[in-house]
């Protein structure tokens, strides 16, 4: 595709972009039955949130593949030619996200906690701001998107309602939330998660991207496609992204190919080019 070609498609992608649903815009009905606090709740226990405490960290394996487009659009933010496989460890609290990835150029180890974000790639610790900065981004984004709800229990009673809204033909429930922090470097982000009301599972999530500098402005979603039940939590296995704003394009698709729970490691053992000890065995296969 030329320069030129790339540039329409972009316009006409452009024009598809929607705006990111907020309370000042889209206010629920006055019969509403319940507050974005209680929607919450109600999601947060589905996934197996009444037992959180027991949970340590969720050890998993994935596999994916990134759309033609958004490669072009945001290689950095991609790194698609390392992420294509990866073990990913991430311990509940206080939260750290790490991830050994997989590809064609080789492996990149990611360490993300609250304050600090290391990245090797094939072995060599990178301190380039922009690498640093997207990865952060992506840790965080991630960290939520694997565990749905588990992940903002601290943020339950900042929930808002939004009004229901049609998802693959059913009416979902919509909760909105200013997250502070935000995802990376980003001091507030918004989220919204939409609740099938007959099971009480988020099904889907949309969030802003302002902590990397080419993603400012934009927002996108992933919507769960399947999931798996590992002793008393609710886990989404197989995942679908795409880019709503500035442009509306599908970005990701990735599924589990490997979870299991509650291993005895630290922080510590994830920060190097390689796990240590048990955090370095793989996720056990997922049981279909």
């Amino acid at each position: 595709m030329t320069r030129l070609s790339l540039l329409i498609v972009l316009l006409l992608l452009s024009a598809c972009a929607t705006t990111f649903p907020r309370p000042e815009v889209e206010s629920p009905s006055a019969e509403a039955k319940a507050s974005g606090g209680q929607l919450f709740s109600r999601t947060f226990v589905a996934h197996g949130g009444a037992n959180i405490e027991q949970l340590a960290n969720v050890n998993v394996g994935i596999t994916g593949k990134w759309k033609q487009l958004i490669r072009r659009i945001q290689p950095l933010v991609t790194d698609f030619k390392y992420r294509v496989d990866s073990q990913e460890r991430l311990i509940i609290s206080p939260p750290v996200y790490a991830s050994q990835y997989q590809g064609p150029a080789g492996r990149k180890s990611v360490f993300r906690s609250a304050d600090e974000v290391t990245v090797h790639y094939n072995g060599e610790l990178s301190s380039d701001a922009q690498v640093l900065s997207s990865t952060a981004l992506t840790a965080d984004a991630f960290h939520l998107f694997l565990l749905g709800p588990l992940n903002l229990e601290k943020w339950r009673d900042q929930f808002v309602l939004l009004p229901q809204k049609k998802l693959n033909g059913t009416l979902h429930e919509r909760i909105y939330l200013q997250r502070e922090p935000g995802f990376g470097l980003s001091n507030v982000d918004e989220i919204v998660l939409w609740i099938d009301p007959e099971t009480d599972l988020t099904t889907l999530v949309q969030i802003t991207l302002e902590g990397h500098a080419s993603t400012q402005g934009a927002h996108v979603e992933v919507e769960y496609l399947d999931y798996t039940t590992l002793q008393d939590f609710v886990f989404p296995s197989r995942f679908f992204e795409r880019v709503n704003a500035p442009i509306a394009i599908d970005a990701h698709a990735w599924q589990l190919t490997g979870i299991d729970i509650n291993r005895d490691y630290a922080s510590d053992d994830l920060k190097g080019a390689q796990y240590l000890g048990e955090a370095a065995k793989p996720a056990l296969p997922l049981q279909h």
